[in-house]
């Protein structure tokens, strides 16, 4: 998963944007990208175009101010922003974090909600350096 969020960084510091038009991967402006670039990108093709419509769900979610709350049992239950309230059970995630929780191992996501579950509050979400 990480060389293929490497791969889509790559593409954006380019200058070109990467989106998707089922079934293809579209690039823009195509020029800015090298062809060595392409080629990779041709390679992992349907491990992108699937990160990139996770994205794009994720940027839907975060529009309607939908949040996931998970329940020690893993059971889960979708809120609406508005509608939460202070005594959710359960660690409440946004949808950045289910983006990024969904790509962890299980041992990770497990460590991540516990660290929801003992801390609470939101977390900020930085690239790898």
């Amino acid at each position: 998963m990480n060389d293929v969020i490497e791969l889509i960084d790559e593409v954006r510091k380019t200058g070109a944007s990467l989106r998707v038009d089922p079934p293809d991967l579209i690039i823009k402006p195509a020029d800015c990208v090298p062809a060595d670039l392409k080629a990779r990108l041709r390679e992992h093709k349907s491990e992108i175009v699937r990160l990139l419509e996770l994205e794009a769900s994720m940027h839907r979610l975060e529009e309607a101010r939908v949040f996931v709350s998970v329940s020690d049992d893993g059971s889960m239950r979708i809120l609406i922003a508005e509608a939460v309230p202070d005594n959710t059970p359960g660690s409440l995630f946004s949808p950045r974090d289910m983006y990024h929780y969904i790509q962890l191992h299980p041992h990770e996501r497990r460590m991540l909600h516990e660290f929801k579950r003992g801390f609470g509050g939101s977390m900020e979400w930085r690239p790898a350096r």
